[in-house]
Parts: C-alpha cells; sequence; structure tokens
C-alpha cells in the first residue's frame, strides 16, 4: 500500500488556465476515463472505499482507495493492472474490502471522463506533482463537470505543499475539497435524494497519541465543513445551513479539547476566522428556525393586523441573510480558512515543535479523561446556581455544555470499557444542549420580532403573543431536570 499526501481544490473553469500559467512550462497530457463500481447497498462507500477502473497510458488499472491512510490528507490505494473493464476479484481479495465483496456483485455506479494535465513543481528542496482535471461525471443520464488541482507532495516537508498551495490561491480561486471524485459520483448518482453532508465519525485507536487523536478528529471535522460548504453553494437550504455552521463550529470545539497543542499564532487565528464564519452562518439560521419552527407551527389561524406586513419582513430578512452567507461562502476569506485549517493540522507548529514532544505523545486517553472531567466541572460550577442565571449566564452555560458534548462524542471510543455509559452521557449532555438552546432560542425570537417589526410596537407585541407562546417557567424547570441528569450520569472515562 502506497501512502500519498495530497492537497485538492476546486476551481472554476474559467479560472483553469490562470492557475496552469503559474505551474511554470509544458504539463503531460493523459485522457483517464474511470468506471466506479459498488456493490447493490454501496457497501463499499459505507465502508469508506472507493473502488474504479480506469483505462488511460499504460493500461488499464483497478484502483481501490480507502478515507484515510492515517493522516489529514492521506489515502491508502491498492491499485493493480488488470485486463477487463470489469474489477478483478483476485486483485480485490487481496485488499482490506475483500470480506465484505464475498460473493456480492458488482456494479457500475457513475462514470469519469477527465484530461488531466501534469507539471511536476520544486519549491525549495520539495518536489510536488500538480495535476489539474477537466471534465464531467456521469450517472443515470445526469452529468455534473470536473475542474480540479491536485498537489501531491512527492518528496519534502509538508509546509511546501502549503507554501505552494498559498502562492496560487493569491492568483485563483481555489477552494479546499475533501470530497472525492467517488463521493461526488455517488452524490451524483442519487440526485435530489442526496442529504445534506453529515460528518462520519473519526477511528481512533484506544492506545492512539494525542497528535494522533488531534489529527484524526481535525480530518473529520474539516471533512464535514468542506462538504457542507460546497453542498450549501450548489443548493441553499436550512439542513445545509445547520450543517455547515455546526461544522465550524466543531472544528472550533477542537481547538478547545486539544488547547496545550493549539496555543500558537496560527492556532488562535484560525480560531478567529472560524469564529466569523460561524458568525456568518447565524441569522439565516435562527430565521430558519423562527419561520420553519416556530411560526409556521404556531401562526395558523392568529390574526392580527400586521400580520401581512410582518411575514413580509420575514421573508426580506431571510432572503438578506441568505445573500450574506452566499457572499460569505464565495469571499477569499472563507477559502481560506479551510486552507489555514488544513495547513494547521497538517504541518501547523505543533507537529514538530520539540517542546510540544511530550504533550503529542502523551496516550489520548489520558488526556481525553482529564479533558472531560475539566469540562464536565465547568458546567457543574455554573448548573450549582442555574436558577440564579439570567439568559446571557445561560447561554454561556450552553456554550460550555456543547463543549463538553463534542468532546464526549470525540474521545469516546478511547474509552471501549464502559460503551453504555457513554452512550447514556452523551444522551444526557445532548439533551441539556437541547433545553439551554430552546431557551436561547426563546431569547433570539424576541430580538428577531422587534427588528423585523422595524419599530412597530403593535405588530411586535401581537407577533411576540404568538411566537412566544411557550411557557418560559417550564422550559427552565426542563434545563434543570436535564442538568441534573447530566450530572448524575456515571462517567465513562
Amino acid at each position: 500500500m502506497d501512502r500519498e499526501i495530497e492537497l485538492k481544490f476546486l476551481i472554476p473553469p474559467e479560472s483553469a488556465a490562470s492557475a496552469l500559467a503559474q505551474l511554470h512550462g509544458e504539463g503531460a497530457v493523459r485522457q483517464l476515463d474511470a468506471t466506479y463500481f459498488d456493490t447493490p447497498d454501496h457497501a463499499l462507500r459505507k465502508a469508506g472505499f472507493g473502488l474504479r477502473v480506469r483505462d488511460g497510458e499504460g493500461g488499464r488499472k483497478q484502483t481501490l482507495k480507502s478515507a484515510s491512510a492515517g493522516g489529514v490528507f492521506s489515502r491508502g490505494e491498492w491499485e493493480t493492472a488488470i485486463a477487463g473493464p470489469d474489477p478483478d476479484r483476485d486483485a480485490l481479495a487481496r485488499t482490506p474490502a475483500a470480506a465484505m465483496l464475498d460473493g456480492e456483485t458488482l456494479t457500475p455506479v457513475f462514470t469519469t471522463r477527465v484530461e488531466r494535465i501534469v507539471h511536476i513543481v520544486h519549491v525549495g528542496e520539495a518536489i510536488i506533482e500538480a495535476a489539474l482535471d477537466r471534465g464531467e461525471l456521469s450517472a443515470d443520464g445526469r452529468r455534473a463537470p470536473v475542474c480540479e488541482l491536485e498537489l501531491e507532495l512527492k518528496a519534502g516537508q509538508p509546509e511546501a505543499l502549503f507554501d505552494l498551495a498559498r502562492q496560487l490561491a493569491k492568483r485563483a480561486p481555489l477552494r479546499l475539497s475533501l470530497v472525492s471524485k467517488a463521493e461526488r459520483g455517488y452524490g451524483l448518482a442519487a440526485g435530489d435524494d442526496a442529504p445534506a453532508p453529515r460528518r462520519q465519525a473519526a477511528t481512533l485507536n484506544p492506545a492512539a497519541r494525542v497528535g494522533e487523536a488531534l489529527q484524526a478528529l481535525g480530518q473529520a471535522d474539516l471533512a464535514h465543513l468542506c462538504a457542507s460548504l460546497e453542498a450549501l453553494r450548489e443548493r441553499p437550504e436550512p439542513d445545509g445551513v445547520h450543517q455547515a455552521r455546526v461544522a465550524t463550529r466543531r472544528l472550533r470545539a477542537l481547538l478547545k479539547i486539544f488547547k496545550p497543542l493549539a496555543r500558537d499564532a496560527a492556532a488562535q487565528r484560525l480560531d478567529d476566522e472560524l469564529s466569523w464564519l460561524a458568525g456568518e452562518f447565524d441569522a439565516a439560521r435562527d430565521l430558519d428556525v423562527f419561520v420553519g419552527e416556530v411560526w409556521n407551527a404556531s401562526a395558523p389561524g392568529a390574526a392580527f393586523a400586521g400580520r401581512g406586513d410582518f411575514e413580509r419582513g420575514l421573508e426580506a430578512a431571510r432572503a438578506n441573510a441568505y445573500l450574506r452567507m452566499e457572499a460569505a461562502l464565495e469571499s477569499p476569506r472563507a477559502r481560506d480558512v479551510l486552507l489555514e485549517a488544513a495547513a494547521w493540522l497538517e504541518a501547523g507548529a505543533w507537529t514538530t515543535d520539540p517542546a510540544l514532544a511530550e504533550i503529542r505523545d502523551v496516550p489520548a486517553a489520558a488526556h481525553g479523561a482529564a479533558v472531560l472531567e475539566h469540562r464536565l466541572g465547568q458546567v457543574r460550577k455554573r448548573a450549582k446556581s442555574f436558577s440564579d442565571l439570567d439568559a446571557p449566564a445561560r447561554h454561556k452555560l450552553r456554550l460550555k455544555g456543547k463543549t463538553l458534548r463534542y468532546a464526549a462524542e470525540d474521545l469516546a471510543p478511547l474509552f471501549p470499557e464502559h460503551p453504555k455509559r457513554a452512550e447514556r452521557f452523551i444522551a444526557a449532555s445532548r439533551a441539556v444542549q437541547d433545553i439551554l438552546g430552546a431557551l436561547n432560542d426563546r431569547s433570539v425570537r424576541q430580538t428577531l420580532i422587534e427588528t423585523v417589526s422595524h419599530g412597530d410596537e403593535a405588530t411586535a407585541r401581537d407577533a411576540a403573543r404568538v411566537a412566544l407562546a411557550d411557557d418560559e417557567a417550564d422550559l427552565l424547570d426542563r434545563a434543570r431536570r436535564a442538568l441534573d441528569d447530566l450530572l448524575d450520569a456515571k462517567p465513562f472515562w
């Protein structure tokens, strides 16, 4: 098995020539046509594999790729020259996918037709292969364009890969993508039934060291963020907004969970930029929740003089929030966030600083237990005075609870001895986040109503009567009980 370290960027077709010009010299041109195969229930995809048969220079090759081979941008790869257009079962029998393919039928899922232009680039002592792919995917009569730039490190240090990427990004709008052609093809095959991307759980070995755990979890978070932003650009809709905001916040939470390794200036800048990006989703998400989950459920049958104007104001505010969000997504700042997150995870100061070696090499389980105990203590401290907390203070408690929940979900695989305890603890932490979120949403609703009413006190009062019909006292009581349940749950670490 070969281990490849690469970056892939989506690039507008009209910018492809500019990107090529920066690579200098003539590039080798190849035509790469491939068919991707899977079982009828897509067992390979579910297990994190992609299987293709490709025709190109050098004949026909079968390639099985895994989702990860241990690094943030590394993938396991098993490649074999074959004779026929269908997958070679004997070659697959020598790969990790053999067990799940025993007796299963393999059928085509989608095809790719791609022209690849390859340049070899020297950055200092590093050697990098740059490949521009242009073509299309096709599945069941549907087609999608392909225009991607891949940078693969052949020799040298990972920092050189990111230096080249930054140089190219100054001249062409490169968007980091951790979504493979295989995943795009599967999405195309699913058509309108393709759901908004969800975060895939990281594979954590209980014996992992802190540095290994950070990279594994960071890969999962960054992959979720890249996929969510791509999906949101293609189809702006409420679930996509929610997933993009969750992905951004989970990556910020990761910096808190691994704070001893995230004290450098680059990590602090990354946290600031992720905070900005998450904030660009806030108005759209608040209005989605208000309109879709509150107003549409409560307003039928409600009559008041300013209702029409209020609802038109809601739709205008929602449209403006989406325009702001979409502008942010297309900005250089958003593209830079993804690239710098990748750079920090793969080649940040924490990966090589001798002063951090002891922290990097600590068993991740020991670090995880300390983090979870600390985060639980923060929630416990604030929960003791819950009855005295005002709305802003409850919101701060909610944020502490959210980080605890993400830490519990991320680190649970490090503690396989108590799976039931982990399930109960995580469920209790989610319940706390949900009910404190409902209380915070209630506070946000009041502000939103006042904003949309544009100073019309009568309309604001009537709209609040409809939208704030739930009993705050009941929500507070449920929050106290949820906090008690969390604090009574047995730790699993």
